[in-house]
């Protein structure tokens, strides 16, 4: 499906403006508001002189709390306020660490999580995570977490099977009951009901799955009408008449097709269309992986191509893809796998951890943090995208005629189908001011649907 170049270019050239200004929320503009109780209303109505003048605050007085406490090097906890021209944002561990350093309620932390970076809440299901929980609920340290977490690993049952089952509802009430326990009670509740402990959040994963068999589909559905075109500019009717066939198959019937032209000295058909014919029966048929059909028709406009791939254009697209912000991150074939594997990599993640906990093996430090990278969870800026695809898919179908295409109509299905997914998958609910939400919100905004890579595409080119 396209859409109009000319609607597409005008947001993305006002996408291209307001990126390279102050114009979005940020982690910067979070920790700011919140260190000096900034309403999000006044803080935007700054100019830019004087939020950059409350950043440079906000990091020396961050910096004096966490100084002692050798937990960040001050050239990073600089780029976190976007300070000397880069910004970036913290990571996840950084997040739980720094809320139990600073003292931060319960709440806190969780607001952190889901406003501050963009990232699902506190996983119940991650033993670690519910310790920090846990901690920050009763005011305990960092050091105290840490070694309650080393605790828990010692004297868990290292080789009880984690249940792949979904616990989050009945952990979070077991977890209200037993935070007002002891540090000690509260492990012994942990170590009794360990194997629920799987570390990664199976809704947030079912919904990623939904959303990406709602891509295939569509994908699917345009790559046959296409395929079905393509075929009648040829002798497949014929053929098929002449071979038995009632009516066109256009699954085997094409594979046998293309085979039976590939013999012939003269098939009728150049070597480069029956490439085509193939590539769409592919395509159609479900005979490509399914997570490149899915990154195909996400990133197709903004995937680079065969013949870009040297390495100066490579480093060139790299160094654009992260000018647009990091909410904007385009997933790869080998991201969706850990993805979709998270249950073998964190069972793995937590042999490894319990094993290096009560041997004491150096060695097993590597392994662990080397586990660590292959372990994903589903971000914000993973689905939505995808929302967004099948929202416009699914509001298109609706429609009898072009004419009947309302914008307003479009942007409200996707709102709604948004605000569902985000409290499915514990995230932070739709939101103009952050940049993610900003570009597939203004997707809707003229008289015809665009889509993120096209919109991206255009903007690349422009930075």
């Amino acid at each position: 499906m396209t859409s109009d170049p000319n609607s597409t270019r005008s947001i993305a050239k006002q996408f291209a403006e307001e990126n390279r200004t102050d114009h979005f929320d940020g982690f910067d503009g979070y920790m700011t508001r919140k260190l000096f109780q900034i309403s999000a209303d006044d803080w935007r109505a700054m100019e830019t002189k004087q939020r950059n003048k409350y950043r440079e605050k906000a990091y020396h007085q961050l910096s004096s709390k966490l100084g002692k406490t050798k937990f960040i090097s001050r050239p990073t906890l600089r780029r976190w306020f976007g300070l000397d021209g880069e910004l970036v944002f913290p990571k996840r561990i950084q997040i739980l660490d720094f809320s139990l350093l600073l003292g931060y309620t319960e709440e806190e932390m969780q607001d952190c999580l889901r406003k501050g970076i963009y990232e699902p809440g506190v996983q119940i299901n991650d033993y670690q995570e519910v310790i920090y929980l846990y901690c920050a609920a009763n005011g305990f340290s960092l050091g105290k977490c840490q070694d309650m977490i080393r605790l828990f690993e010692q004297a868990v049952n290292q080789g009880a099977a984690l249940e792949q089952k979904s616990h989050t509802d009945l952990l979070w009430k077991m977890y209200q009951i037993n935070k007002i326990k002891t540090p000690a009670r509260f492990l012994s509740w942990m170590v009794e009901n360990s194997v629920m402990f799987k570390g990664y959040s199976m809704m947030s994963l079912k919904v990623f799955r939904e959303y990406r068999e709602k891509i295939i589909h569509y994908v699917q559905k345009d790559m046959r009408q296409q395929l079905k075109e393509c075929l009648e500019e040829t002798d497949f009717a014929e053929w098929s008449a002449e071979h038995g066939y009632s009516e066109p198959d256009y699954d085997a019937g094409v594979v046998q097709y293309i085979k039976n032209k590939r013999r012939r000295k003269n098939p009728g058909l150049s070597e480069d269309e029956l490439d085509m014919i193939q590539q769409l029966h592919l395509q159609a048929y479900s005979k490509m992986g399914k997570n490149a059909v899915m990154l195909r028709e996400l990133y197709a406009a903004v995937l680079m191509t065969d013949d870009q791939r040297d390495k100066g254009r490579r480093i060139s697209f790299t160094r654009k893809a992260e000018s647009l912000g990091r909410e904007l991150h385009f997933m790869t074939d080998d991201y969706v796998s850990k993805l979709l594997t998270v249950a073998q990599q964190k069972e793995k993640l937590f042999r490894i951890s319990v094993q290096q906990a009560k041997s004491g093996d150096a060695k097993l430090l590597t392994m662990k943090k080397s586990q660590k990278q292959r372990c994903r969870l589903v971000q914000r800026s993973d689905i939505l995208p995808m929302v967004q695809y099948v929202a416009a898919r699914h509001y298109m179908e609706m429609q009898k005629t072009e004419e009947e295409y309302s914008s307003a109509d479009a942007r409200q299905l996707f709102v709604n189908m948004a605000a569902e997914v985000l409290k499915r998958c514990d995230m932070a609910p739709l939101d103009k001011h952050y940049r993610l939400d900003h570009i597939l919100l203004s997707c809707f905004e003229t008289g015809e649907v665009s889509y993120m890579s096209e919109l991206l595409e255009i903007v690349m080119e422009l930075i």
